[in-house]
């Protein structure tokens, strides 16, 4: 009994908590206000002629277009934050009061109701959440009930932690997550709205604005509660290296801006190929094992420009998003997909990028190919969690593999942009001999063969290919049984021996 109250005396040993791994996934981002107006009775003060203000979306609408996401073959949904706003914060980043849904939106009922509806359609829920500041004039600044729970102000210098952790970022008050009353409070609200939401995860904005020691603690209470539920950290940044240590504070996950750069790059006139195999060498190397596939890749987002740009797309920039969508969903990591980019929705820098989703019941070639590409990735597990090897790397010419177990699927792309070319992909590097078949999965052309261990992938200007390649049987000569070799050689004797006998008796008779 005394050993057990001194052992009582000291704090039990937490193991470390298991990353969750969402590289199966496939998720469809919502700015909910820009999505869907499902319900006019809460429009309130909106204003769509306003790029900056509310324009009605809601969370009844994203409830009504389930079944076009999952159509899309997505796995899963992340929507912006719900808590009520400051004045204009459609975008959800403005926070009034975590504990409220904002009207504009709906209420705690409809967000209830829309996971339940997600998890009936077989898609998982993310739900963006901010606990780095609050709104612009937060009542919470001058109430009296919350001293000491703000930094000072003070103009941020991105090249000192210290500075991107306490001093507010675009003028929003920024909390201080070193306060315990602060550290309790936004623990205690992440639990509550996970237990009265069932969400699956959470989108951390400005996760580099907090401090890894807030993190541990606070992503480990939510995993101690909640092992499998999912962390993404938004950590905008293109560093591997420095986005690893948030990844070591507790996230599961954080965002791909390096493949986004490269993407915007090497997709680009003039461009490279040769750049966007550079992703997964860089993050194996810099994020750490067992956090090379723990990035959630983006084509473009709410805080960038439009892959297609601010004007109406033309041919050309659609055959460069084809070749984006294509990487997209056959790279390692967890693909997502920002709401009208399967529409080819133009726009510029924020907020031109959040324009209200173009629904429309006309077939749309770029819609066509992402349900082709998410529906290939949720059936190939080689595509969701299987190894990258690159095969070749030009400007023109790319061509990688994914890897697992027997499946290996191929993609193959020609970012010449006026004329068709023959990719020529070595094989040997694989191990599966010179003899194999390539099936075609996506793309133009035919399956194709090779014999002599390289596998020539003809392509049109700005095409994509993905095989299934397999080994062909080899065709070697069937032995006889072992019997029969005996009774041949036998046979051979005694007709040898017939022939001399026929042979002398011929001569006799002469």
């Amino acid at each position: 009994m005394a050993l057990l109250v001194v052992a009582s005396a000291f704090p039990l040993h937490v193991a470390p908590t298991a990353v969750t791994d969402w590289s199966g996934e496939a998720i469809y981002m919502i700015v909910t206000d820009r999505f869907r107006n499902g319900d006019p009775s809460n429009d309130l003060d909106s204003d769509v002629a306003r790029a900056d203000w509310w324009h009605g979306g809601d969370l009844q609408g994203v409830i009504d277009e389930l079944p076009y996401i999952r159509g899309l073959g997505m796995t899963a949904i992340w929507i912006t934050p719900v808590a009520e706003q400051m004045p204009g914060g459609y975008h959800g980043y403005w926070t009034r009061d975590p504990y409220k849904v904002d009207p504009h939106l709906g209420d705690m009922a409809k967000l209830d109701e829309l996971v339940r509806r997600a998890h009936e359609a077989g898609l998982k829920v993310v739900l963006d959440v901010v606990v780095n500041h609050v709104g612009q004039k937060n009542p919470w600044l001058t109430d009296g009930a919350h001293v000491g729970w703000f930094h000072p102000d003070c103009v941020m210098n991105f090249a000192d932690q210290q500075s991107v952790e306490n001093c507010w970022l675009a003028g929003l008050p920024d909390l201080d997550t070193e306060n315990p009353a602060v550290r309790t409070y936004l623990t205690d609200w992440a639990l509550w709205l996970i237990d009265q939401t069932n969400i699956d995860g959470f989108r951390v904005d400005a996760a580099r604005h907090l401090s890894k020691d807030f993190l541990k603690v606070w992503t480990g209470a939510i995993k101690a509660k909640h092992p499998s539920f999912w962390l993404l950290g938004e950590v905008y940044s293109s560093g591997y290296r420095y986005q690893s240590g948030f990844l070591d504070a507790g996230l599961d996950a954080v965002t791909d801006f390096q493949t986004y750069d490269v993407i915007r790059t090497g997709l680009s006139e003039p461009g490279s190929l040769a750049q966007l195999p550079l992703p997964p060498a860089l993050a194996a190397a810099d994020l750490g094992a067992g956090h090379e596939n723990a990035r959630a890749l983006f084509l473009d987002n709410h805080d960038v420009a439009r892959f297609v740009g601010r004007d109406p797309p033309t041919a050309a920039t659609l055959s460069l998003l084809r070749l984006g969508l294509v990487y997209l969903f056959t790279m390692p990591g967890t693909p997502v997909l920002y709401y009208g980019t399967e529409t080819a929705l133009p726009g510029g820098p924020d907020p031109d990028d959040r324009r209200s989703m173009p629904w429309s019941e006309q077939p749309d070639p770029t819609r066509d190919e992402v349900v082709q590409l998410a529906t290939l990735r949720r059936e190939m597990d080689a595509l969701r969690r299987g190894t990258f090897v690159e095969l070749v790397a030009r400007r023109q010419e790319l061509a990688y593999v994914r890897i697992a177990g027997a499946d290996v699927v191929l993609v193959v792309m020609n970012g010449d942009p006026s004329a068709e070319r023959t990719v020529e992909v070595p094989l040997t590097p694989l191990g599966l001999g010179s003899d194999v078949a390539a099936r075609k999965l996506f793309g133009p052309g035919t399956d194709r063969f090779s014999r002599d261990g390289a596998l020539r992938v003809a392509l049109p200007a700005r095409g994509a290919g993905v095989f299934l390649v397999t080994p062909l049987p080899r065709t070697t000569p069937s032995l006889p049984p072992p019997l029969v070799l005996p009774a041949f050689a036998a046979l051979a004797l005694v007709i040898a021996a017939a022939a001399f006998v026929t042979l002398r008796m011929r001569r006799r008779l002469r």
